[in-house]
């Protein structure tokens, strides 16, 4: 069966993998949608003649050994588990072409000096549990036992308590690799975003994961009637905050356009009455930007024009800042390695950041980790439509193949 072939049938069997949902695929970890996908890729693992393990909080590892065993291990792989309504490549891209690239290893006789494991990490998006990247910090060593009791999910139950129904084995392998020798870990994921596709270009060559902070902006003034208090003499909360949003918009837009991006993701008035002038209206801004400067320097903006919108509306502004996570740098080597594979097989590659978050930051705390961007259409993800072409995936599989052989040597 062709490499194309075989990366098509794992992924429509996976977009299967799906609780009734309106539209795309929604496979939510420790469930039994979840189970079904997880084993599907653990029999194409034991297919391809990987020892196929799973560890104590359901990540799955399928293992090649190598000629070296002392020699430390090479992982690739990425998340199985989607958002609500997804397309069927977040996560899966990455697990798919790690499994195809030990299939190539099989086919052409290539036996790698170092062990070279595939895997599978759960709950990487947080849909279960609130907590993003959950495995694989249970792997890396953020989290451990007294977590287990602590993460609780959606319907109240602790990970302990959903472990136990959820686990196939009395004593699974533990999560916690963080004395484990392991020379690297690469991620090939899809951009989740368009500008691979808009330049025509075959490959993103990660440079960082970007920084991340959150801020949480609660703008204060005075209710009144609608139709019996004049415009001039309002302390409206509402037009105090969009004028703060829409500043910080365009503020972003003219000095930040290419390397930072501002999201107001969630707006509430209140009292929130249509006749009524909102006393307080409260809002979230996500900044991001591969330079830590750039987000200090919008946050000193937010904080410098939020002081005269007071003046302007006569309200008061909180700004707070909720979460604050500094960019991740992937390993120069393994860039350079990618890269070098791209020439080699004549791909076109281009350097950039991720603006989304992914497992490789947390690996790259312990291990030298590098990420491996594939084109999706229309930079469409985390929605039904999303689409990455089976060439694009064929590539991403030839680059990551390559650079494993590199990598290796």
């Amino acid at each position: 069966m062709a490499i194309i072939e075989r990366l098509q049938q794992d992924i429509e069997f996976l977009r299967n993998c799906s609780e009734p949902c309106e539209a795309g695929t929604t496979r939510l970890s420790y469930t039994n949608e979840y189970r079904k996908g997880a084993n599907y890729i653990k029999k194409q693992m034991e297919d391809a003649g990987l020892a196929v393990r799973e560890d104590s909080v359901g990540n799955i590892y399928g293992l090649l050994e190598g000629r070296d065993p002392y020699a430390p291990k090479i992982i690739t792989g990425s998340h199985l588990d989607t958002v609500r309504c997804a397309g069927a490549f977040d996560g899966m891209a990455g697990v798919v072409c790690a499994l195809e690239v030990a299939r190539m290893l099989r086919d052409n006789g290539e036996r790698l000096n170092h062990s070279f494991e595939v895997l599978g990490t759960i709950e990487e998006e947080g849909s279960s549990f609130g907590q993003v990247l959950l495995g694989s910090q249970f792997i890396e060593g953020s989290f451990g036992e007294k977590e287990l009791d602590l993460v609780s999910s959606n319907n109240g139950k602790t990970l302990r308590q959903i472990l136990t129904e959820y686990s196939q084995y009395e004593s699974p392998m533990p999560a916690c690799r963080r004395e484990n020798k392991i020379k690297a870990f690469i991620e090939l994921h899809t951009e989740q975003g368009p500008i691979l596709e808009s330049l025509g270009i075959d490959i993103g060559i990660v440079e960082r994961i970007v920084a991340i902070s959150w801020l949480n902006i609660t703008v204060t003034g005075f209710a009144g009637h609608s139709g019996t208090v004049p415009m001039n003499n309002r302390q409206d909360a509402g037009i105090g905050a969009f004028n703060l949003i829409v500043d910080t918009n365009r503020f972003v837009k003219e000095n930040y356009a290419e390397s930072a991006t501002a999201t107001i993701g969630q707006i509430k008035l209140s009292p929130g009455s249509s006749n009524c002038i909102p006393s307080k209206c409260s809002f979230t801004v996500d900044l991001r930007s591969g330079e830590i400067n750039n987000i200090e320097e919008i946050t000193r903006y937010i904080h410098s024009q939020a002081l005269c919108i007071e003046k302007q509306c006569g309200v008061a502004i909180d700004i707070r800042i909720a979460s604050l996570k500094h960019p991740i740098q992937m390993d120069k080597q393994i860039q350079n390695l990618i890269k070098q594979s791209c020439n080699e097989l004549g791909y076109t590659c281009k350097q950039m950041n991720s603006g989304a978050g992914h497992d490789a930051m947390i690996f790259a705390r312990r291990w030298k980790t590098g990420m491996i961007f594939i084109p999706c259409v229309r930079g469409i993800t985390h929605h039904p439509e999303e689409c990455v072409t089976w060439e694009n995936m064929a590539i991403g599989t030839d680059v990551l193949y390559k650079t494993i052989l590199h990598l290796d040597k």
